[in-house]
């Protein structure tokens, strides 16, 4: 009752394309975008250099998923953490990465962004995974000791040496031996997922899967 009082007074809409949906809707998607969503159904294959041991994805960074992630993670929409999570976690199950996985980590965000920000995206989307996927999560045990230009505003061939240096595993005890799935909500380069999954990888961690929403990569 309470959830359809609040959905009266504040109807919920697609967090694709905005649109107002029924008041009883559980989805957060209308029935028009599905047919919209760039999904991407190709595997990202690994190159030379990257220190992480698979990556799924599960979209391409256009159209009205960039606009979506784009309100989620700047315009403070936070609540989107809901969807995004189910549709990850929906394509997690269909792979063998669940059956590999000892917790969820994110990636994390300097404490002055983050404070600025009011939120970290990625941490939002791994918490609700980490229910969803009944699997332990256990951010907190990486952390990000310098706060690094914002890699989107840099060129590619800068982009390695920004983050290099910038994270650290507080607790490595927690991971050593582990297998871990690190989420984030756009891939690019790759040069900061690769540069947390090399620190947890010196700290012990055994193999670090990648997670995230969509990719500006061509593959």
């Amino acid at each position: 009752m309470i959830k359809w009082l609040k959905n009266l007074l504040f109807p919920p809409k697609c967090i694709f394309c905005n649109d107002i949906l029924d008041i009883k809707s559980e989805e957060f998607i209308c029935s028009d975008c599905p047919s919209k969503i760039p999904f991407l159904n190709e595997e990202i294959s690994l190159k030379p250099g990257d220190f992480y041991d698979g990556i799924l994805c599960l979209f391409k960074y256009k159209g009205i998923v960039k606009n979506a992630i784009t309100r989620y993670k700047f315009h403070g929409k936070m609540s989107y953490y809901r969807v995004f999570a189910r549709l990850l976690a929906e394509k997690i199950k269909e792979t063998e990465i669940l059956q590999n996985t000892d917790m969820i980590l994110s990636v994390p965000l300097h404490r002055n962004k983050e404070q600025k920000r009011g939120y970290n995206q990625a941490y939002l989307i791994a918490k609700e995974l980490g229910k969803l996927l009944e699997t332990e999560e256990q951010s907190h045990v990486l952390k990000r000791i310098r706060n690094t230009e914002s890699q989107s505003l840099l060129p590619k061939y800068k982009r390695e040496s920004n983050v290099k240096g910038a994270f650290l595993v507080v607790h490595p005890s927690k991971i050593k031996g582990k297998s871990i799935l690190l989420v984030d909500d756009v891939m690019t380069t790759g040069s900061t997922l690769n540069e947390c999954s090399r620190v947890l990888k010196e700290a012990g961690a055994e193999k670090v899967f990648v997670a995230v929403l969509a990719t500006g990569r061509n593959v």
